[in-house]
């Protein structure tokens, strides 16, 4: 899915239901938080919520030394897909940048239901010479 039809997509969400809160927001952050330090490949996370309903969740995270862009990729991808998003529905995102890896989601619990928006930005390690690795 590129970014115009992934933004199609969560306007689409946003537009037909309400956006999480309370203890689900909170738990939903919290699964951000436990499921990104568990990754082999990351080794520092910092989860917040913004009360931004365009992007209720922003983790930031640091990979570990000599992770490439596409590893970390398919991890931000894998955590997502298994660990963080609900069952009914979801729509994700990734573009790459200079400086790491940018996940940008949708979720929703059920037809209907609360939806969840959030972004993952995983920075790569950089080298002394400033080279990504």
């Amino acid at each position: 899915m590129d970014f115009s039809e992934f933004a199609a997509v969560k306007q689409r969400v946003m537009g037909e239901s309400f956006p999480s809160a309370g203890d689900d927001l909170d738990g939903m952050a919290i699964d951000f938080d436990a499921y990104l330090w568990h990754s082999p490949l990351i080794k520092e996370v910092s989860v917040r919520r913004t009360g931004d309903t365009n992007n209720l969740i922003t983790a930031t995270c640091q990979a570990v030394p000599g992770c490439s862009m596409v590893e970390l990729a398919a991890e931000l991808e894998r955590v997502w897909l298994r660990d963080l998003r609900y069952s009914a529905f979801e729509a994700h995102v990734i573009t790459a940048g200079e400086r790491g890896v940018h996940l940008d989601a949708v979720t929703q619990i059920a037809p209907g239901g609360f939806y969840v928006t959030g972004s993952i930005l995983a920075e790569t390690a950089q080298s002394a010479t400033g080279e990504t690795t």
